[in-house]
């Protein structure tokens, strides 16, 4: 019996050590980072517009090329200058009939792809990365001769909120504000949205101990001074409208504006397009 109970016992703890060291090597192998940035059948070889534009090659290193575009109104010089981050799949083909609205309104726009994304190169494996090019190019675009002494607005939707938010508080002294739609407050809460997809439906408890948060929405938008919109749907499918509401009772009511519009994911621009153009004319007033 007792030899029965020792083996039961070593059982138990090697199961347990199994475990630990499985959320450890996924932790620290940043397999999730890998799973949320990586994409498929989303680049293309020739970018192509018919827009007035600019179009910019960022080296980050010898394997890492990003692509980026400066979408300018055809007719005027720009009232101020918004600088996009987009959802997961919208890349820079796709994403240019938001654009179209604004560039008519008299705003020029900046969006550019990250790693191993439409025509950028690179591997997308590590949040912390990211996180530094987006930076880099941020200092690189507003340094540029075709920025002017315009006001900057930074805009992001979905996935590319958390970007928003990060370049919002890191470079807060080069901004008017920031509006961001359908983003969510944290990586690990929006990670139980979606466990069912890496088969962890039944165990969303382990998602914040296997996912790193290096967008930490909640807390990083605490830093911004200056003016915030929040824009969620309650009606949002993909990003639901509770962490949009998580995301703005986290931060300053002095300077956040929560706007609960309906419809579908981060559509707001087309659905409601004089109030959204708005908001920017807002912020640089």
């Amino acid at each position: 019996m007792k030899t029965f109970i020792k083996a039961g016992k070593i059982i138990i703890a090697a199961t347990i050590l199994l475990i630990i060291g499985s959320i450890l090597y996924i932790r620290f192998s940043r397999y999730t980072d890998a799973m949320i940035y990586h994409t498929n059948g989303l680049e293309y070889e020739i970018f192509e517009t018919s827009m007035n534009h600019s179009e910019y090659y960022f080296e980050i290193d010898q394997n890492t090329q990003l692509h980026g575009v400066l979408f300018k109104p055809k007719t005027q010089d720009p009232i101020a200058t918004i600088i996009h981050y987009s959802g997961k799949g919208m890349h820079l083909m796709a994403s240019q009939k938001y654009y179209e609205i604004l560039t008519k309104k008299g705003f020029q726009v900046f969006s550019f792809e990250r790693r191993d994304f439409g025509r950028s190169t690179g591997v997308a494996s590590n949040s912390l990365m990211l996180k530094e090019d987006a930076l880099y190019v941020f200092d690189k675009i507003v340094a540029d001769e075709n920025m002017t002494e315009k006001p900057i607005v930074i805009w992001g939707q979905s996935l590319g909120g958390s970007f928003a938010i990060m370049n919002a508080a890191e470079r807060s002294d080069k901004i008017a504000g920031v509006i961001i739609e359908g983003t969510f407050n944290s990586f690990p809460d929006i990670g139980k949205v979606y466990a069912k997809a890496i088969n962890l439906e039944n165990f969303k408890w382990m998602i914040p101990l296997l996912m790193n948060n290096d967008f930490p929405a909640e807390k990083e938008i605490k830093k911004i001074s200056k003016p915030i919109v929040i824009i969620h749907s309650d009606a949002d499918e993909q990003v639901p409208y509770e962490l949009g509401k998580k995301l703005y009772e986290a931060s300053d009511k002095a300077n956040t504006e929560f706007w609960k519009i309906q419809g579908k994911h981060i559509r707001g621009i087309f659905d409601y397009e004089e109030e959204y153009v708005q908001k920017f004319i807002d912020i640089i007033d």
